[in-house]
This record gives C-alpha cells, sequence and structure tokens, in this order.
C-alpha cells in the first residue's frame, strides 16, 4: 500500500495548486503551474518511497501517469476544469512527471550507493514550496503580449446585401453547424445572436450556455462589421476555461471582423478575421492551442453560414 502513496500525494498536491488558481494565488498560464508543478508530481513518488521506483522502471514513467490522470478527471468532475482545458493540460503534465521521474531514478541509481529502501532526506521537503514561492514571483513579472490574426474565408452564392442583414443578428444555426473534435472536448458552437440597435449591443449565445455582449467597434455597409467582445457584460460562468481565460486576459480578443467582397452579383466572397493578444509566461503554448480553437470556430461558423443564406426559402 505504501508505494501507492505517493499517487495519492501527487493528485492532492496538483489539486492544491489548482485551488489556489481560484484564489488568484497562483497564475493557470504561467510556468509554475503548466512546468513546476508537474515536475514535483513526478518528485513526491521519491521522497515517500523511492525503493520502488529503483526497482521499476515501468513503476517511475507509469504512476506519474497515474497521478496526472486523477488530477484532471477530479478537476473535470468537480468542475474546477473544462474537459478541453484538461485534456490541453495532460500533455505538459504527463511529459514532465515522467521526465522528471526517470531522471531522478537514473541520479539516484548511479550516485546514491546507501541503502536503497532509505527515502530522500526530509530537507527535500522544502521542494515542495518552491512552485508557491515562484508562483508568486512570477506574478509581479509583466506577461509578454503577442498579437495574431486567423482568417477563414467562404463563397456564399447570394449578393452581400442579403448577407449583410444576418450578421447583426444571426439567425439560429444549430440546424446548419457540424461538430469537431473541439466540440467533445467541450468547446462550444455558436447558436445565435441578437442584436439591439438602441444600445448597439449584441449577445451571442453559445451551445454551452456561455453568453458574449458585443458592441459593434465599426461598420461599412455591405463591406466591413467588426464586434468588440465586452468580457464584463459576458456570462461566463458555465465555462471555467473561458472565464479563466477572457477574465484575467490571458487572451484577448480586440476585434472580430466580418468582410464582405462581390465574387459576382449572385455571389459573394465572406471573410471572418479574428484579431487578438495572448498575453503570458508561455506564448507558444497559448499560440499553438489558439489558432487551432480559433480556425476550427471560423471555419464551422462560416461554413454554417454559407448553408443557411443559401438555403432556399418560401416566397
Amino acid at each position: 500500500m505504501k508505494q501507492y502513496l505517493g499517487i495519492i500525494f501527487s493528485t492532492i498536491y496538483a489539486l492544491f495548486f489548482r485551488i489556489l488558481v481560484e484564489f488568484n494565488i497562483v497564475e493557470i498560464n504561467s510556468w509554475t503551474y503548466i512546468i513546476l508543478v508537474p515536475i514535483i508530481i513526478g518528485f513526491i513518488p521519491f521522497i515517500l518511497n523511492k525503493k520502488v521506483f529503483l526497482e521499476s522502471r515501468v513503476k517511475s514513467a507509469f504512476f506519474p501517469i497515474i497521478s496526472v490522470s486523477l488530477f484532471l478527471i477530479i478537476a473535470f468532475v468537480s468542475r474546477l476544469e473544462d474537459l478541453g482545458c484538461a485534456i490541453f493540460l495532460f500533455p505538459p503534465y504527463a511529459f514532465f512527471s515522467i521526465i522528471i521521474s526517470m531522471i531522478l531514478r537514473t541520479i539516484i541509481q548511479e550516485h546514491d550507493h546507501t541503502d536503497s529502501s532509505k527515502n530522500i532526506t526530509k530537507n527535500s521537503l522544502l521542494i515542495l514550496a518552491i512552485p508557491l514561492l515562484i508562483g508568486n514571483i512570477e506574478k509581479m513579472i509583466e506577461k509578454k503580449e503577442e498579437q495574431f490574426t486567423v482568417s477563414k474565408k467562404v463563397i456564399i452564392n447570394i449578393p452581400k446585401q442579403k448577407i449583410w442583414k444576418r450578421l447583426y443578428s444571426v439567425p439560429d444555426l444549430t440546424n446548419y453547424i457540424e461538430n469537431s473534435a473541439f466540440n467533445y472536448f467541450g468547446f462550444p458552437n455558436p447558436v445565435r445572436s441578437q442584436y439591439d440597435k438602441k444600445s448597439n449591443i449584441r449577445l451571442g449565445y453559445f451551445t454551452n450556455g456561455i453568453v458574449l455582449s458585443e458592441s459593434v467597434a465599426s461598420s461599412k455597409q455591405f463591406e466591413e462589421l467588426s464586434f468588440k467582445i465586452n468580457v464584463d457584460k459576458s456570462d461566463l460562468k458555465q465555462s471555467q476555461t473561458f472565464s479563466h481565460i477572457l477574465k484575467n486576459e490571458n487572451l484577448v480578443f480586440n476585434n472580430i471582423t466580418y468582410q464582405l467582397r462581390n465574387i459576382d452579383d449572385d455571389s459573394t466572397e465572406l471573410i471572418l478575421v479574428c484579431d487578438y493578444t495572448i498575453k503570458s509566461n508561455l506564448p507558444f503554448y497559448g499560440e499553438f492551442w489558439s489558432k487551432k480553437i480559433i480556425l476550427d470556430f471560423e471555419t464551422k461558423l462560416l461554413d454554417a453560414l454559407k448553408k443557411q443564406n443559401e438555403k432556399p426559402r418560401l416566397r
């Protein structure tokens, strides 16, 4: 039973830091949470009983994976994480915890000639506090900002004047939009939007209950229409991922713009451009996933708008 204490304590340790994120003590999009915490997950079992891991290379690799999996499952079930965020966390958590576990095993085998049943010195417990210290220091460091643009276009076989009417208030897309792998990871599809001309506010409704409040930033009739998301007025409580990313400004949508170009009298090129900024100590990780998720979203939305606008209407 003692050999499994490493799994239990590693899981508890990871959950402890996830709870610290809720209290804004540690940031979720940081070196501390993405890299240091999984490193400690790989280290904890050696504190408790290094003999087990010195005798088995399989356990050195497999136990960290079990700890990481248990942590993410509990975080998902308890609604600390959405499924998508849990899936995105799994690769770095599994990688760094396994790497440090295998490195420790190799170092101890080569340099520790004492009785392998003895555990690592109690002074090593201080290592468990390192992420907490560095996490607080990291919060004081100004985040790196990088701006990105993702665009997608589609040709719709109707005049742009007719498409224009449906860009402010988009009718229900449920029967037109397709699911993708990201939807199975918990990321929502757009359902519809409703525009109030008096307040200049458009409410965008999504399948997971999120409601985005958007204002019209600029408009050039039949040519270009830009929206800006107002995070404070949006309802994000149904998604931990969106709430953390948008409210903490890890990702800031600068403008979401529709552009319309005439192909001929009966067809239009509709372009959707998302201009956004990533503020993070780990911009490369955010850049990788944000581009994939936003492009997937744009592709599905434009395809749905094409189907919806081209559908024959009763006269």
